[in-house]
């Protein structure tokens, strides 16, 4: 490349240069108009024809906006139109489109519609997504987004480029590459209607998400586009192959066949039949009966080594004093010993299969799932429950099963501490929105009475609208809960609302009467407040039906536990073991801050990590935003939750021969 001087009037804007539009050059103007001088060089290439012959212009794609500004002054004649520029000129338009990306992307920046533009032409000159990824050092999801947005209608291109669309539209908008459909979607409804996320949901239509549909998760994508299928890419999803799968059609077909072959794999085992379903929900699951497997005995290695593990816990529990390793090992034994007495392997009885069978479906999480000992109702279902000790009645053996441990746990008593905390969080935070807590009101009500109908108890729920707000107060097992940030909101607005409600229940009714909706839902959101329980009860698993309750309340809440509680050495750190203290130093500061302090006695540990994590924001997992699973097992059991048979309804307006049987 070589440097010359070309005069002004032969100088015209690049269609390369990102800098397209209007820009603002009064800075330029000045500083150029002072001193006469042009103290960087622009960057051209030679301008040609249609013909490919050089017309004696050059196209200026770096230094836009002195360009701009040298033109103003000639306007003014501060300079002559033949002043001359120094210019460097290069060789081809590809490497004139790199400088000018380049250029602009360490400069003041362009429009974002510019740099999609740009980075599309420069794939038309031949360079790849990876190629270009490497030139620019941004990741090749960067590259393709960009590339995709550039191809958006052109019409809404010019509403980005003036703001009236956001980029959140434009991802949209990259859902399909019909313009005539993009545009559809925006302009073909009422203003007040053209939101982003509504835009997307027209453009979805009826398809599915490849990353969330449990069936399509099930099938896979590689199997479905192996088949024909096709998907619309999202390319702005977290996932790097999310997208929205077209043909339902297929999918399905696909999903079926994957299950009848599993199916058939499930013939030897001798169950009476063996049927497939994509779907087996839980009001399907009522319609059948369900027997439950027994468990063999453990055998007689294992009994010996159950032995041999409860002497050396006894021994190490009799150690004075007890020290940090024995605590450890101790709770390691607690988690063999369990493993052990769980090893029988559940088998069904002959006669159980005779009359039961399997049904091979799909999972909530898109894995397989096979449900056995199924009876279907009628005779198969009234001979199950003949069977004596092969099969229960509306859930009536399930008991609560001892949750396991992992090793380093939290003690049963901190975990009830901490989730009363977040408890009490949780209705602080959602006395501020009436919204939520009209949504989590209604949801409790459909709880007990559409979903909970007829059975003994209903789904569980967040909300406890049978709640007895003494047993269930967060101070009953949050530490110092008064002086929290918490205690001090709902005590705030507790005091407010005895001055506001009537002193008489009686006088209630005429009260709420007189009240607008904005005074109502604040009402709605301050009796939900009360009724919030997401303690953790030591007997409950962590994905239980009332804590993925509390997981979709939290989300709904934006609930952020670093601003409503923090670590400290009495209510947190000297309840955990020294590895736990020395671990979370570790995760919020480096590993050589927790290196430095790891040999302090317990009590000076729990002091110094205190000091050290002040200030970091930092929780333990069970105080932090987790991925919501929920445990369908939890969900049933906790709508046949009674031990036996005395809690039934006398007056149930059904025939206790069609009751349905428990099933999973």
């Amino acid at each position: 490349m070589t440097v010359r001087e070309i005069q002004l009037n032969k100088l015209v804007l690049s269609p390369n240069n990102m800098r397209q539009g209007e820009v603002d050059t009064a800075d330029l103007v000045a500083e150029i108009g002072a001193s006469k001088t042009v103290l960087q060089n622009l960057r051209v290439t030679a301008q040609h024809d249609s013909k490919g012959k050089a017309t004696g212009r050059f196209e200026v794609h770096v230094g836009g906006r002195r360009l701009r500004a040298l033109n103003i002054l000639a306007d003014r004649k501060e300079i002559a139109r033949a002043f001359p520029v120094p210019c460097v000129v290069c060789p081809d338009e590809a490497t004139a489109l790199e400088e000018s990306i380049a250029e602009n992307n360490v400069r003041l920046a362009p429009h974002p519609a510019d740099q999609f533009a740009a980075f599309y032409a420069l794939s038309l000159t031949g360079k790849t997504v990876s190629e270009i990824a490497e030139r620019f050092s941004v990741a090749p999801r960067i590259v393709e987004r960009r590339l995709k947005l550039a191809t958006v209608s052109p019409r809404l291109m010019e509403l980005f480029r003036a703001n009236a669309v956001t980029l959140d539209h434009m991802a949209a908008f990259t859902l399909t590459d019909d313009h005539g459909e993009q545009e559809a979607a925006y302009f073909d409804v009422p203003e007040h209607d053209r939101q982003a996320y509504r835009v997307k949901q027209r453009l979805i239509g009826g398809r599915v998400n490849s990353q969330t549909n449990a069936t399509a998760k099930f099938v896979g994508l590689d199997a479905y586009r192996a088949a024909g299928g096709a998907v619309s890419q999202d390319l702005f999803a977290q996932a790097d192959d999310a997208g929205f799968i077209t043909d339902l059609t297929l999918l399905e077909r696909l999903a079926s066949e994957a299950l009848e072959a599993e199916a058939r794999a499930l013939e030897p085992e001798g169950w009476a039949w063996v049927e497939t379903t994509l779907r087996f929900d839980y009001s399907l699951s009522q319609t059948y009966g369900r027997a439950y497997p027994t468990v063999a005995p453990v055998s007689a290695e294992a009994l010996a080594r159950i032995e041999e593990l409860t002497a050396e816990m006894r021994e190490l529990e009799e150690l004075d004093p007890q020290t940090e390793q024995a605590a450890e090992r101790v709770s390691q034994i607690e988690d063999l010993i369990y493993d052990l007495e769980s090893s029988g392997v559940e088998v069904y009885a002959p006669e159980v299969k005779a009359i039961t069978g399997a049904i091979v479906t799909i999972g909530d999480d898109g894995a397989l799932r096979i449900e056995r000992g199924c009876a279907k109702p009628g005779a198969d279902t009234k001979a199950l429950r003949k069977l004596d000790g092969k099969a229960t009645e509306g859930g009536a053996s399930i008991a609560r099963e001892r949750t396991k441990k992992a090793v380093g746990a939290l003690p049963d008593k901190l975990v009830l501490d901490l989730t009363a905390h977040r408890t009490a969080a949780l209705r602080a935070a959602l006395i501020e929105r009436p919204d939520v807590a009209f949504v989590a009101i209604v949801h409790s009500l459909l709880l007990l009475t559409h979903y909970g109908a007829g059975h003994r108890s209903s789904p569980a729920s967040t909300i406890n609208l049978q709640a007895d707000l003494s047993a269930n107060h967060p101070r009953k097992h949050a530490e110092g809960f008064e002086a929290t940030k918490a205690g001090e909101a709902l005590k705030h607005v507790q005091g407010r609302m005895m001055l506001l409600l009537p002193l008489s229940h009686a006088d209630l009714w005429p009260y709420l009467m007189a009240r607008d909706t904005d005074q109502l839902m604040e009402l709605v959101a301050y009796a939900a407040s009360q009724m919030v329980d997401a303690i953790k009860q030591p007997f409950e698993k962590d994905n239980s039906a009332r804590q993925v309750a509390s997981d979709h309340l939290a989300k709904a809440l934006d609930l952020d536990m670093a601003q409503w509680w923090a670590p400290t050495a009495q209510g947190y750190f000297g309840r955990v073991s020294k590895l736990l203290i020395v671990a979370a130093v570790q995760e919020a500061t480096t590993a050589q801050a927790a290196e430095n302090i790891a040999g302090l006695k317990k009590q000076e540990l729990a002091a110094e990590a205190e000091r050290r994590l002040e200030g970091k924001g930092w929780l333990p997992t069970i105080l932090r935003p987790r991925e919501i699973v929920q445990d369908e097992e939890a969900v049933e059991q906790a709508a046949y939750g009674a031990e036996d048979d005395d809690g039934l309804d006398e007056g149930a307006p059904w025939d206790e021969d069609e009751v349905p049987m428990a099933a999973e």
